[in-house]
């Protein structure tokens, strides 16, 4: 079977730097290892294929796109790859994903476009056999896609989704269980897609209305949050150093529901708050913020060159009140009955988070939640003792796993009854308030348009 035929500009036809780019963040990724940041990879390329504006779009495209679509592509070609997966080169078969990904998710790339480019890379790397082998899957591909069958629904549900929607086995189930088909069929296809950039705005230097308004007037469209005061989201736009008013200082990049766990603390001016895991500084700014820029902040992380780049953040933003401290919140510390307001946004799965960062659902386990639950319920222990009499607690994670959640808070309490879970629907807009089950926050991307976050507010007695 012959490659579609070249016109004269194709002949000379390079190999697109944005897809070399993508091409080599899949490949690192998987020596790196799966829990290896895809962004962090992609950012990478940008330098080192020297990436225009408009190449890097694509590059950040294609390789998220395959990263959150792998067990589902793999599906597809696996009834096209006429040679067993072990018996084609690596970069091949990132190529072969690559341009799966375009054929089956991307209707602005024409097929013929990519087939040709995927043709000519796998030439580039590895001679024109591989050329015409991945000319030809692809053309089957495109050819005979009604091939393509999934296990039924009804009979073995957990199979259909991990082959869908590209989540592990062991997740599927595991969802399955808790929340049943249609939940966790929607909870998967929302994390797939691109989330939107949510901007929060800075209140100690601006209005939402007048950022919103500096947005469109540079051509940005705006969505307001149908959750949140002061936020609104973008789409499609430039990089964010790019929109107006970064460089003052009048916005930051935070998602809603992790804005939603800084209101839990409720600071006001005059108060002493610590932030026990604050690197990159969203929520320490936010809670300067809220009070005005009033309320003292400590804002604590293990991570020194995390606080470096927290402490620009608060520079940027004018919280002048925040001051950056290193500390590991699961050792002892050297203050007590110290603070009006303790807040442990703790280390967990991530797997609330999974359409910012896809690579997660294929690094993690069961045993894997299991070790943070146990570290997690270590630092809420070990923060307690910094909380007044008569201060507040705020626990959340960016997880939608109990063991990381309810489980950690029942288990505190049941050892602190010096502590109690508090309502937290009187500090949280109204709209919000729906989102409160059993006086714990929880948010999900497919039902409520932002990431998946656990939040409870406790009071020391």
């Amino acid at each position: 079977m012959q490659p579609y035929p070249q016109t004269p500009e194709q002949q000379t036809h390079k190999v697109s730097p944005a897809r070399e780019a993508a091409l080599w963040s899949l490949m690192r990724w998987q020596r790196d290892g799966q829990n290896a940041r895809v962004e962090s990879l992609v950012r990478e390329s940008f330098a080192k294929f020297s990436l225009e504006p408009r190449d890097r779009a694509l590059a950040m495209d294609l390789s998220y796109g395959v990263v959150r679509n792998l067990l589902n592509l793999d599906h597809v070609l696996s009834y096209f790859v006429i040679k067993t997966a072990k018996g084609v080169p690596p970069e091949i078969m990132n190529i072969l994903r690559l341009s799966a990904y375009q054929i089956l998710y991307l209707e602005k790339i024409p097929h013929r476009a990519a087939v040709h480019e995927a043709v000519e890379q796998a030439k580039s790397h590895k001679g024109h056999g591989s050329g015409g082998f991945v000319n030809a899957v692809l053309r089957a591909l495109i050819r005979d896609l009604g091939r393509v069958s999934y296990p039924d629904p009804d009979k073995e549900p957990a199979k259909f989704l991990t082959l869908k929607y590209s989540f592990p086995d062991w997740l599927a189930e595991r969802w399955l269980l808790r929340w049943g088909f249609d939940f966790t069929r929607d909870f998967m296809k929302a994390s797939n897609q691109v989330p939107p950039i949510s901007i929060r705005t800075n209140t100690l230097k601006t209005t939402r209305g007048e950022l919103v308004a500096k947005f469109e007037e540079a051509g940005i469209e705006c969505e307001l949050s149908r959750f949140l005061p002061d936020s609104f989201n973008v789409r499609g736009a430039n990089a964010v150093m790019d929109f107006p008013g970064f460089k003052e200082g009048l916005f930051a990049v935070q998602d809603e529901a992790a804005q939603l766990i800084s209101m839990l603390i409720a600071p006001v001016a005059g108060e002493r708050i610590l932030d026990a895991s604050a690197a990159p500084g969203g929520k320490s700014t936010h809670l300067a913020s809220l009070s005005g820029g009033g309320a003292f902040v400590a804002a604590m992380d293990i991570n020194y060159d995390k606080l470096r780049f927290l402490r620009d953040n608060t520079h940027r933003l004018g919280a002048e009140r925040v001051l950056p401290v290193c500390a590991d919140a699961a050792a002892p510390l050297p203050f007590a009955d110290s603070f009006d307001g303790v807040l442990l946004d703790a280390p967990c799965s991530a797997l609330g988070v999974i359409r910012r960062r896809p690579e997660i659902k294929y690094g993690r386990s069961e045993s894997y939640i299991n070790r943070l639950a146990a570290l997690q319920e270590r630092m809420l222990a070990n923060l307690s003792g910094a909380v007044r009499k008569g201060g507040t607690l705020v626990y959340a994670t960016c997880s939608v796993e109990p063991e990381e959640g309810e489980r950690v808070i029942e288990t505190f309490l049941a050892k602190n009854p010096e502590f109690y879970l508090d309502d937290p629907r009187p500090h949280l807009p109204e709209p919000v308030r729906e989102l409160i089950e059993g006086n714990y926050l929880r948010t999900y991307p497919h039902r409520d348009g932002m990431d998946g976050f656990f939040g409870a507010r406790i009071v020391r007695r």
